[in-house]
């Protein structure tokens, strides 16, 4: 073999001869040459194979396509060929491959080339073909195609059963004798209309007589189509049975209010299970959270943070789930309302500015003067997809940074503010074959992305959902090796307006003082489970948090008239007076504490649940299982940030 020439060639090239035994059966192949490209893909670290024994390298060539294929052309002495995806080349280079086999004095010389294109091209006209076949075939309505002379090439089941007709019985046969005589006179007159030029598309009316002499009313829809290389046209006839088309609207109607009844069973069954999975769930992670403060060795600190791994895991999966069910039922409302883009992006980094720097990752965030600050936005959707975002980025990126960038532009009119956000990271980056992929629901890259880095694959496609339903979309860039920029762009009303001072009615109060830790807070925690109470308790001991509990709203609100507190973390799910009519009843009432910041802690986690809660006052929201992190900074921001005459506008 000329191995210069070979070597330059992008194809696989190698000669293989038999080993025999004294006998002269074959008990080996031997590689006797091979070019460059051959021996890189046998051994991708380096080396030649030629003097290898194939059997002896890998004992699974015995059975494999292409020695068998060898093996016969040693026989025969024939040429022959092959086209795999299974060889060992062809799955180190991702390809679909041909190789021809050439009898040699000394061997077979074998030549892979790559046919990926034209297999997948094969594949997809076979399956195209198929599809089109099982349509027809599996199609409620009865079809059938006819040549340019009316002659009969093929008829579906069901208009064989409508017709009492096999079509091998009529095939070849004018398609006017499946009809009658009255619907014959039309067929040639639509027939001549058709060959003038008149008509290429035509739905009419007409009448089957059956073998058995029922009359059966039908409409009948015609068109032609051209089939390439042929200048005549053939027929295709679509023809159903309208006496069917009462009791089919019948059935829809019935099928969609049952569709409607089960979504709606869906979603108190979903509602339902949320609360029962994370009243247990809080206990458990709570628990685990408490023990991380404990004197604990290397190996038990280790099992407990498996178990707030696994409990956050299986958060994040019950959620994303939820979200994905509500959206695809259409229950998930975008509710815009008047917001400060930038506090809520700052809120954000701080978020995972502390995850950032625990992986040693820069996490940069940049808005331009032009971005309004006001806008009419669903904070809570655009968080959701903007943390979806940089908690990616965050978690494929090993070292580098992670940047925000935020600007705008004019919308459709005067009032609309296209926004749009990039997140950009130094990460692994995504194949470009791939970049589609991540966006549907459970996909990732591939199967390795979720076994290094874990997940369920529905992050990106609930954003991108969201991001459409808010007048955007989100796109994005990738390199391998290099990084991603995910790209969220959306559309909201500009409100920014100049302060006008307006007249209001004020009430005096004191105002709590300005903290910078826990310590010394005095708190109420309601809630009618015990483990929660002990969870809730075990978080606010540990940052010198005066705790008072209490079991239901009555209790609460009879502890809250004879003590003073700084806080309350109300559970809104209870039996006898609810967290909501509680926290109603507090503020309307004439208590020392009736203007204290009130956390609704809830199990409730469906869409509108946060926005329900904050709309009727309370000054936070946590959501359980409660994460120590989270209620932490929850109080601190309502304690330490806001203002009363802020939770007393909010009141009234």
């Amino acid at each position: 073999m000329r191995s210069g020439v070979f070597d330059k060639l992008p194809i696989l090239v190698c000669e293989t001869a038999a080993v025999r035994d004294e006998s002269g059966e074959i008990i080996d192949l031997e590689w006797i040459d091979a070019n460059d490209l051959m021996n890189a893909s046998i051994l991708p670290e380096g080396g030649s194979v030629v003097g290898m024994r194939i059997f002896e390298f890998d004992p699974a060539y015995r059975e494999s396509e292409m020695v068998k294929a060898v093996l016969e052309c040693l026989k025969t002495g024939k040429p022959g060929s092959l086209v795999t995806t299974q060889g060992r080349a062809a799955k180190m280079l991702n390809k679909v491959l041909k190789t021809s086999l050439i009898p040699t004095e000394r061997g077979v010389l074998c030549c892979s080339h790559e046919i990926t294109d034209i297999a997948q091209q094969r594949d997809e006209a076979k399956e195209q073909a198929e599809l089109l076949r099982l349509a027809c075939d599996r199609a409620l309505h009865g079809i059938a195609i006819a040549a340019h002379d009316g002659a009969i090439l093929y008829m579906n089941p069901v208009l064989e059963e409508l017709s009492e007709q096999r079509f091998e019985d009529v095939a070849g046969q004018h398609v006017d004798n499946l009809m009658g005589t009255d619907q014959a006179h039309r067929s040639k007159e639509l027939q001549d209309k058709i060959a003038n030029g008149g008509v290429m598309q035509h739905i009419s009316d007409g009448e089957m007589l059956t073998p058995s002499g029922k009359r059966i009313r039908l409409s009948i829809a015609l068109n032609t189509a051209f089939l390439p290389g042929d200048s005549h046209p053939v027929y295709i006839l679509h023809i159903q049975d309208v006496r069917e088309e009462r009791r089919k609207a019948h059935e829809l109607r019935d099928a969609l209010n049952r569709a409607e009844q089960a979504t709606r069973m869906k979603s108190e069954f979903l509602a339902n299970m949320s609360h029962e999975i994370r009243t247990p769930l809080n206990g458990v992670l709570g628990m685990a959270q408490t023990l991380v403060h404990s004197d604990l060795t290397g190996v038990q600190r280790e099992q407990v943070s498996i178990i707030l791994d696994s409990g956050r895991a299986l958060m994040v999966l019950l959620n994303d789930i939820l979200d994905l069910s509500k959206i695809e039922a259409g229950k998930l409302d975008i509710t815009p309302v008047a917001s400060d883009l930038r506090h809520k992006l700052s809120s954000l980094f701080k978020l995972h500015e502390a995850l950032a720097e625990e992986k040693g990752i820069k996490l940069e965030l940049f808005v331009h003067p032009d971005v309004p600050s006001s806008l009419t936005l669903d904070p809570v959707r655009l968080r959701q997809c903007i943390g979806n975002l940089i908690s990616n980025a965050i978690k494929f990126t090993e070292r580098g940074k992670v940047m925000i960038v935020v600007s705008s532009e004019p919308g459709e009119d005067d009032e609309t503010q296209k926004i749009t956000i990039h997140v950009s990271d130094t990460g692994c980056g995504i194949a470009q074959n791939k970049l589609d992929r991540i966006f549907e629901s459970f996909s990732q890259e591939d199967g390795s992305t979720t076994r290094k880095f874990g997940g369920t694959g529905l992050g990106l496609s609930i954003t991108r959902k969201l991001a459409r339903m808010m007048g955007g979309d989100v796109t994005v860039v990738s390199q391998q090796g290099r990084g991603s920029v995910f790209t969220l762009t959306f559309s909201a009303q500009d409100v920014s307006a100049p302060y006008s001072e307006q007249t209001t009615k004020t009430v005096r109060i004191r105002e709590p003082r300005q903290r910078t830790s826990l310590s010394g807070c005095r708190a109420l925690v309601v809630d009618d489970n015990g483990i929660n109470l002990r969870v809730a308790k075990s978080f606010l001991e540990h940052y010198d948090v005066e705790v008072t509990l209490a079991g239901d709203g009555n209790e609460a609100l009879d502890k809250l008239s004879h003590q003073p507190f700084d806080i309350v973390l109300m559970d809104i799910h209870m039996p006898g007076l609810d967290g909501a009519e509680a926290f109603r009843r507090l503020r309307m009432s004439a208590s020392p504490n009736r203007l204290i910041p009130v956390l609704a802690l809830t199990a409730d986690s469906m869409a509108g649940d946060r926005e329900r809660y904050l709309s009727v006052g309370f000054d936070g929201y946590v959501s359980k299982p409660i994460d120590e992190r989270s209620l932490v900074t929850a109080m601190g921001q309502v304690l330490s940030i806001q203002t009363s005459d802020e939770r007393l506008q909010a009141a009234i």
